[in-house]
């Protein structure tokens, strides 16, 4: 039997995933089809390659001898045409990068940069979304994610960044008031928590060897930004990280009480990526950019 023409690639599609799952409504929801739908494409490439991919039982799948031989060559076949579109599409389509990261670090450090990047790298289109929901970045439309943490971040390429002090940070009147007592007596104040990190200021008074006074009250809120903006407006007193916070010490838009209590915490900022994605250009020029705005230092004043 000699073919003159290929099968569709959407049975070729059906047929990998369904062997993959050894279910139809399985491989349906992974195809967004129903599973009728990839019964009918697994029969269309059964009647055009004349033999039977399955052994189908009444609640069971299996793939017949021919089956497990074809799905070889069907695996083998749809890998290479992935990498090869993909080589081909780097090399002559439009670069493009879709980063995630959070509000401040966007508004505050990477946005007013980001001309130096595009002068640079007039090539690469960036894209920010800056949500503050949990980020998926084996399976989502995204090529890098900033993010604060241990750089842990399984099944992921994490790249250290930034090391991050941690310094209590409120109003400059506010701090005039605390600079006469020490953590042990907050008096009126409240505290400003972070609900990603609410160990924050436990962590905090540890590593200082301070003993924190019982606060007026607790304020949660869930980013860096809204954190630093409650500080700004008199609420109470947060925790900055250091240099972030530096623009914001130097205009005097925020100060620190006890500015001998800067303590270095093992978390700091990363840029995570996919490993495949580890030689792509426009990746290595966002990375090696960022790196260099990151000890530049000019940012951060």
């Amino acid at each position: 039997m000699k073919f003159r023409r290929l099968p569709p690639l959407h049975t070729l599609e059906a047929f990998e995933a369904s062997a993959r799952q050894l279910s139809f409504k399985l491989a349906a929801q992974e195809l967004h089809l129903t599973p009728s739908a990839i019964s009918h494409q697994i029969k269309a490439l059964e009647s055009f390659l004349g033999f039977p991919l399955f052994r189908r039982g009444n609640r069971s799948l299996e793939l017949s001898d021919g089956g497990k031989a074809y799905l070889t060559v069907v695996r083998d076949t749809l890998q290479r045409l992935r990498e090869g579109s993909q080589r081909v599409a780097q090399r002559h389509a439009r670069a493009s990068l879709k980063v995630s990261m959070g509000p401040f670090l966007a508004s505050e450090i990477i946005l007013p940069a980001l001309p130096s990047f595009q002068q640079m790298h007039p090539d690469i289109d960036v894209r920010l979304d800056t949500h503050l929901r949990p980020v998926d970045l084996l399976h989502e439309d995204l090529d890098i994610a900033l993010r604060f943490g241990d750089g842990h971040w399984p099944q992921l390429t994490a790249e250290h960044l930034l090391t991050v002090w941690v310094v209590p940070v409120c109003t400059p009147a506010l701090a005039r008031v605390l600079r006469k007592h020490g953590p042990e007596n907050l008096g009126e104040v409240a505290l400003i928590h972070s609900t990603p990190m609410p160990e924050g200021w436990a962590l905090w008074a540890k590593a200082a060897q301070q003993t924190l006074g019982r606060p007026k009250g607790d304020i949660w809120l869930d980013s860096y930004l809204a954190i630093l903006r409650a500080a700004e407006q008199g609420l109470g007193l947060a925790l900055g990280m250091l240099p972030m916070v530096e623009p914001l010490l130097q205009r005097r838009r925020l100060a620190t009480p006890w500015p001998q209590l800067k303590m270095q915490i093992p978390q700091g900022y990363y840029l995570l990526h996919r490993a495949s994605d580890s030689d792509r250009p426009e990746v290595i020029a966002f990375r090696d950019w960022l790196r260099g705005l990151m000890a530049d230092g000019r940012v951060f004043k």
